[in-house]
């Protein structure tokens, strides 16, 4: 570092001597050129005064700001995600392998050698890891041997289920064959007071959904609504509290109070109506179920007479369906766990076969940076583990914070250019993905908000953590004349550049001025594209002991016709 900074101190105090060199060689010119000499300037006393010329160019000038920030890095896993049930491990040492030492290692895949290491680079389809055949064999034949057995499991309980099914459902039958009569009989009597009481319900069940449609909304839209309420009061802190004679801040402030006020208002007002109509329907409905119970009422002294006679008749039918019901439940619970471990099992096989591949090599899924690897050569793979972790190439991000003053020249999906302290000869672009709400803090006026610049382009050389400084560009203006600011002069509240007249005497003309970037500024009139101006400084002689005059302040000669 003290090395790099020696270096730039040297190149600087050369580039320094030879503008200095070229700034005297081009005042001497135009000096000549004009015919002045300090002679012509003025006294000896008030020393010597030069012209510099400064054509006037047309093209943009912009302002930007720069805030500083490091590289976040968004990172991905690559699982190992298949599924081994290692619950009742049999010791299947002596299963005529020709390894004889099959052990634990039958539930586990061992690994056999790493491929990548932390910090590496890594493209899709790149080999990340080896398994060792043993234990890849060793897997498969132990889940093969589990499909088997659960095949011959599912096969046996299926046929049971059949015939039980078979003898429950005819015995079921004739039930329901003597209660038919009876039931046929009382749907006839209770029919008419089933479709009104229907009618009563549904209209309840409507309004009532319809309430809990309304209570929803309320609910769903409460946290908006209190993040409106609390961005309302703020602002109305915030103009309560800020000086109304300061136009310049106050008139923003309480253009956005007032907007913020309205949506608050209207919200309000949306909620206490949707309020107000939740309870005109819960009227309704205690109206409806007050109908409801008068015709209930009526309705029941029907049914009972119904009922009796048909209950006798529906028992047989009702206990026989609690038989078949329960008989077949348990087979059917069984015959579903079998069917679901089959699956489970057919399911870490193809997982399995898909994981080892051909060559019982894992590949990277994707391009990016490795930041960690979870197993070493010689471990085990555990259920649902993390290979390794890595950084996409288009998940570079930076992360910066942009003042209340400056959020307003930000949006999201502007271009930004970034330069790192590591490599600051090359400059990356970046867009802007994100900006984050921010509140104020209890100790400070001050507010911040979080920006996250996504880095475009090759990524390669960068690494999380690396700082940078990103420069939004806040604003611009296109194709304009512009000169230098040292060629302006301000006097009673206009601006003046000297010129030559026709006879090369030095002469003031007014100019309206504009847009500036610090450096240059807009002439909007008084001036075309190729007009010459010039820049007056003045330098004292050695022995008055007066101090250099800065280019731009010098006095206006008397205006020309």
């Amino acid at each position: 570092m003290k090395g790099r900074r020696g270096k730039k101190r040297a190149v600087g105090l050369v580039i320094f001597l030879l503008l200095g060199a070229v700034y005297f060689l081009v005042f001497f010119r135009t000096d000549k050129k004009n015919g002045t000499n300090a002679g012509t300037a003025g006294s000896a006393e008030e020393g010597t005064t030069y012209y510099k010329e400064e054509t006037v160019q047309c093209g943009d000038l912009m302002q930007s700001m720069t805030e500083s920030g490091s590289i976040e890095l968004r990172t991905v896993n690559q699982k190992y995600d298949v599924v081994i049930d290692q619950d009742g491990e049999e010791e299947d040492s002596g299963d005529g392998e020709e390894d004889g030492d099959d052990d634990e290692e039958s539930s586990a895949l061992k690994i056999e050698e790493i491929f990548i290491r932390q910090g590496q680079r890594i493209q899709e389809g790149d080999a990340v890891l080896k398994l060792t055949e043993k234990s890849i064999r060793q897997v498969r034949r132990k889940l093969e041997m589990e499909r088997t057995d659960a095949e011959l499991v599912l096969k046996s309980l299926r046929n049971a289920c059949e015939i039980v099914q078979v003898e429950a459902e005819s015995a079921r039958q004739q039930s329901l064959s003597d209660a038919a009569w009876a039931e046929t009989r009382y749907a006839v009597d209770t029919a008419e007071y089933q479709v009104q009481l229907a009618l009563l319900a549904d209209s309840v069940a409507v309004l009532e959904q319809e309430i809990v449609q309304i209570e929803t909304e309320l609910e769903d839209g409460w946290e908006a609504y209190a993040d409106l309420k609390a961005e309302y009061e703020k602002y109305e802190r915030r103009c309560q509290e800020w000086a109304p004679d300061n136009l310049y801040t106050y008139i923003p402030l309480r253009t956005d109070y007032l907007r913020i006020k309205e949506q608050y208002e209207t919200e309000t007002e949306n909620r206490l109506e949707k309020r107000e109509e939740m309870e005109e329907k819960r009227e309704e409905i205690a109206e409806k179920q007050a109908e409801l119970e008068r015709l209930q009422g009526r309705a029941g002294v029907c049914e009972m007479e119904s009922r009796q006679s048909l209950e006798s008749a529906v028992l047989d039918g009702d206990m026989a369906q609690e038989v078949y019901a329960y008989t077949l439940e348990e087979l059917e619970q069984n015959l579903e766990a079998a069917e679901a471990k089959l699956a489970k099992l057919e399911e870490s096989l193809s997982d399995l076969n898909a994981f080892v591949g051909d060559d019982g090599i894992v590949y990277a899924q994707s391009d990016g940076l490795v930041t960690r690897i979870g197993y070493e050569a010689g471990d085990l793979l555990q259920e649902e583990s993390v290979l390794f972790t890595y950084v996409k190439e288009d998940d570079y991000v930076i992360s910066i914070d942009v003042s209340e003053e400056d959020i307003p020249y930000v949006t999201v999906g502007d271009e930004v250019t970034i330069v790192f302290t590591a490599d600051p000869d090359t400059v990356y672009t970046g867009r802007i993905g994100e900006i984050s709400s921010a509140n104020p803090s209890e100790n400070t006026i001050m507010v911040s908000y979080p920006v996250t610049v996504r880095i475009e382009g090759d990524t390669k050389k960068l690494y999380g953590g690396m700082t940078g400084d990103v420069t939004f560009v806040t604003d611009q203006v296109q194709k304009v004349n512009y000169v230098s600011r040292k060629a302006i002069v301000k006097e009673d509240g206009k601006a003046w550049v000297l010129v030559q007249d026709e006879n090369g005497e030095m002469i003031r003309r007014e100019v309206e001025t504009g847009f500036t970037d610090g450096v240059h500024i807009q002439i909007i009139s008084g001036l075309s594209e190729g007009d010459t101006v010039y820049v007056e400084t003045r330098i004292p002689e050695p022995d008055s002991g007066e101090n250099r005059a800065e280019e731009g302040e010098h006095e206006i000669p008397e205006q020309g016709p």
